[in-house]
């Protein structure tokens, strides 16, 4: 049984930029993951899980990605402009988490690169 944490997405007002991301679809997601407590069953395949990572020593969170991402070789999550948020006192950090819901294939990153 997978168990986690309901925490909120925090967007900006003025548009999306997610590139369609988990957090542009969803207000109340899952976190899971190391750190995190456990205190809600967490749908197995709920389109809606992300999973608290650290890179270099910061908290993110990203999405447990789809079927259709996993074979994308060359791609990438990054920030998408959106936080999550809990006023539950057991949630993982003392300000909003950043999520890294953003995913471009290499040929996106290309275009948007140049």
């Amino acid at each position: 049984m997978l168990k986690g944490m309901l925490v909120t997405a925090l967007r900006n007002a003025n548009g999306d930029c997610t590139n369609s991301g988990v957090t542009s679809h969803h207000s109340s997601l899952y976190l899971i993951g190391p750190g995190v407590p456990k205190v809600v069953e967490v749908p197995k395949h709920a389109p809606n899980i992300l999973r608290l990572d650290t890179i270099r020593g910061r908290k993110v969170a990203k999405p447990r990605p789809p079927a259709s991402k996993l074979g994308v070789r060359g791609g990438a999550w990054m920030m998408g402009g959106n936080f999550i948020w809990s006023s539950d006192s057991r949630f993982p950090s003392s300000a909003p988490i950043p999520v890294h819901d953003r995913f471009e294939t290499p040929v996106q990153i290309h275009a948007l690169s140049h």
